[in-house]
């Protein structure tokens, strides 16, 4: 059986004390399948992602992916068709450099707000957030500021303990 993680939001930002959806995320107009993992039963588990197409086989991700290693805001991805409509994700055409990280905040609530300063503390960086509830958030940083981001993911991960990340590179993957 495969598990389906539909994508929840579209990607925004936080600019001058307001929210601000990415003008790419707004013209979305294609939905790709992409194969998050497969499991030792043989069930794959597929995330949804918001992407614009581009022609018959590319298209580019206009949301952050939180399953999906080794893919990013922004990439050019090589479709397939997909006899059921949406077309399936069948690798990198062309890499955007932005780089994936994946949070998760421990013990949320549905009060809790601790993302929201992850994103004020990143505006001077101009990050792309998706959430997915209180608890669990991905953000696309450019390269550029990539090592930057993870530098203060780490630190507030050290010092406050009140999150942990990973990137979004499967060569940086932990595996229990």
């Amino acid at each position: 059986m495969a598990e389906i993680e539909e994508h929840p939001s579209k990607a925004t930002t936080w600019v001058d004390g307001v929210f601000v959806v990415s003008p790419e995320a707004d013209r979305s107009n294609v939905t790709v399948w992409v194969s998050a993992e497969a499991h030792t039963d043989g069930a794959v588990k597929w995330e949804l992602l918001s992407a614009t197409k581009l022609s018959a086989d590319r298209a580019r991700l206009t949301s952050v992916p939180f399953f999906v290693y080794d893919l990013a805001y922004g990439d050019d991805v090589i479709l397939e068709d997909q006899s059921e409509g949406d077309p399936v994700g069948a690798g990198v055409g062309k890499a955007s450099g932005n780089e994936t990280f994946r949070v998760v905040f421990d013990g949320a609530r549905a009060d809790d707000d601790r993302w929201v300063s992850v994103m004020v503390d990143l505006e001077h960086l101009g990050c792309w957030f998706d959430i997915r509830g209180p608890g669990f958030m991905a953000l696309s940083a450019s390269a550029e500021h990539a090592a930057e981001v993870a530098t203060y993911l780490a630190e507030r991960e050290e010092d406050e303990g009140d999150l942990r990340f990973e990137t979004g590179r499967s060569s940086d993957r932990v595996t229990d």
